[in-house]
């Protein structure tokens, strides 16, 4: 889907952006701009920088740059489009879209009533154990296990009382057909039942309810934790599994979600880490003692789908697998999808603790903490449990091996593999030759070969400095610089002929968010360069802008005669061995207004004043 120009470039213009990034940097003024800490990268000293007049934040830390449409997909982990109908929505403003097919307005229609369904329910469930005296049973066990009432709150924590129907009555008042619920995985449908019954029943019954969002903090399904029967409670019917999942549906795919994600991702940035842990209980304990980074796999396996997810997050994940045999496979599993995104991988060992929460409860955040740091290589971990597995003898080792060698072989790293290779056969006594003619006998170095022959991703691009100062200056006062440029060589200021046009709608009166905008699609370094100029804030005064482009244009003309001096001389030369008088006359002529264009240009340059204070370097 597409959006017409001009109303991406409304959204941006009645976008407050300091309110926008307010929410969730904490910032304070500086000249004309605001700085805080850059919820990014990790930083002690602020050098996030949000430019209210521009409409854009630059981050002279990191270099993270861009509008406030920018900054949502970044924080919230939308698309673009995404990020433009929410802003809009807040703005008021109404995007025109094309007319959609009848099946399309089916398909939205249906996953919007599947979205009504899951608030409803959400709500229901955060009423009953926050207010309601059936809701005792859920209030009480969260009490025990030390979840205060705030953090169920931020949760949207709920509880579902024991009963058959207490939720289908409820969509029933909301005028919510249960075939809805059904499609939700909130109501199923009884093997049998009478002519025109609806025949359906609650899935989640005595039950503490955690809510799984989406990116834009919508309930689209559910986990519900089964609570222990009370002391002398007679033996009943089996109640079903300790944790209950909802299926997958067409607005919940359990592969592409992470619990918690919407409310670690600040923290994950600005930490530079994610804790990956395997229940809801212990997203929400570590978020309640400090660690707000943790999120959790939704009862299924790490899929590239959600390291796609955390890649946009940070590169570094504390994975807290089971030290059993399943926690190993997991471990073997996740590795490969790991290291292929680049994303560094460490296992915690919780020692006695079951899991976090409980490690939690015993040795308190600091421990934590410390763990954190002292994080075992999941690579390391892996080789070591398989080593721990078949054992260090001689006759262990060819087991050991082959076991290994299938583990090297699914990294998908030349670096890692080495690495890897390194450390079974330090494990093992043998030498690092051996282990690679067993688990690359076609030899693994050709890999490196071809992984270096990859086309590298391009630098970032960086102006020279007299031309930083001169777009600074264009960017701070348009209206007088432009004229300035106007009737100037452009081989004088850059090649790049997307500088130029930049330049150009800059001086004829683009908004400054709308030049960057379009850039951050066909040239984000660009973008990014701009902006970081642009942010430059308190180091010269903006009246003395004309003085710093007229001082800026001269020194480049300078360079320009400099050159042709230079090309003049060469030819004078060549024509005092050829003999050929005509062009050697023509060609002092030529070098002897250069050189009286230079004399020119360095007097004009000391008569012009001094800026009150130097530009600074980008």
């Amino acid at each position: 889907m597409a959006f017409p120009k001009e109303s991406v470039e409304e959204v941006r213009a009645r976008t407050d952006i300091a309110a926008l990034i307010g929410q969730t940097v904490a910032l304070k003024r500086n000249g004309s701009a605001l700085v805080g800490l850059c919820p990014f990268h990790n930083e002690k000293s602020p050098s996030f920088n949000v430019i209210p007049h521009k409409g854009f934040f630059h981050c002279f830390g990191c270099g993270t740059s861009g509008d406030a449409i920018t900054f949502v997909m970044k924080t919230r982990g939308l698309t673009f489009v995404e990020a433009v109908k929410d802003l809009a929505q807040a703005a008021g403003v109404t995007l025109p879209e094309r007319d959609l097919t009848p099946e399309e307005k089916a398909r939205a229609t249906a996953r919007q009533d599947l979205y009504t369904v899951c608030e409803s329910a959400c709500a229901l469930f955060v009423k009953t154990l926050l207010v309601l005296p059936e809701g005792k049973p859920g209030r009480d066990y969260l009490e025990k296990r030390g979840v205060t009432t705030e953090t169920a709150q931020k949760y949207r924590i709920g509880f579902a009382p024991d009963g058959w129907d207490r939720l289908d009555r409820h969509l029933r008042t909301q005028r919510i057909p249960p075939q809805l619920g059904v499609q939700a995985g909130l109501l199923k449908r009884r093997e049998t039942r009478g002519p025109g019954d609806e025949g359906v029943y609650d899935v989640f019954r005595n039950r503490l309810i955690f809510p799984i969002l989406d990116d834009r903090d919508r309930p689209i399904a559910f986990g519900g934790r089964l609570l222990p029967d009370p002391p002398g409670a007679p033996p009943g019917k089996d109640p079903g599994p300790k944790y209950l999942n909802s299926p997958e549906s067409p607005i919940y795919k359990k592969g592409e979600v992470l619990y918690g994600l919407s409310w670690a991702r600040a923290q994950a940035q600005r930490k530079g880490r994610l804790i990956l842990v395997e229940g809801y209980f212990d997203a929400v304990s570590l978020w309640q003692a400090g660690f707000g980074e943790a999120v959790a796999t939704c009862g299924t396996a790490l899929t590239e789908r959600h390291v796609e997810r955390i890649q946009s997050h940070t590169r570094k994940v504390y994975a807290l697998f089971d030290s059993d045999a399943a926690g190993l496979r997991a471990a073997q599993k996740s590795l490969p999808l790991l290291q292929a995104a680049q994303i560094s991988a460490f296992r915690l060992d919780l020692g006695a603790s079951k899991d976090p929460d409980e490690y939690i409860q015993r040795n308190g955040a600091a421990a934590f903490e410390t763990l954190l740091g002292a994080g075992e290589d999941l690579i390391q971990m892996v080789v070591r449990r398989i080593v721990e597995e078949e054992g260090r003898d001689s006759a262990a080792k060819d087991r050991v091996l082959n076991r290994a060698v299938e583990f090297l072989r699914d990294l998908p790293s030349v670096g890692v593999r080495e690495t890897a290779t390194l450390y079974v056969a330090g494990l093992l006594n043998l030498r690092a030759d051996e282990v690679r003619a067993r688990a690359f006998p076609s030899g693994g170095r050709s890999i490196e070969s071809a992984e270096s022959a990859r086309t590298p991703a391009p630098e970032r691009w960086v102006p020279p400095k007299e031309l930083s100062h001169l777009l600074w200056a264009l960017i701070r006062r348009p209206q007088d610089v432009w004229p300035l440029l106007a009737n100037i060589d452009p081989d004088w200021i850059c090649e790049r002929e997307d500088v130029l046009a930049a330049m150009h709608r800059l001086g004829t009166g683009a908004p400054f968010a709308d030049v960057v905008g379009d850039l951050d699609t066909t040239a984000p370094d660009l973008a990014r360069t701009l902006r970081a100029i642009a942010a430059i804030e308190g180091t010269i005064k903006e009246e003395d802008a004309i003085i710093t482009a007229t001082d800026v244009i001269l020194r480049m003309e300078r360079t320009a005669v400099e050159a042709k001096i230079r090309e003049q001389s060469a030819m004078i030369a060549a024509c005092g061995k050829s003999g050929d008088k005509s062009s050697y006359r023509d060609n002092l002529i030529a070098l002897s207004g250069l050189n009286a264009r230079r004399q020119e240009i360095n007097a004009a340059l000391s008569r012009l004043p001094r800026p009150s204070r130097p530009l600074r370097d980008t």
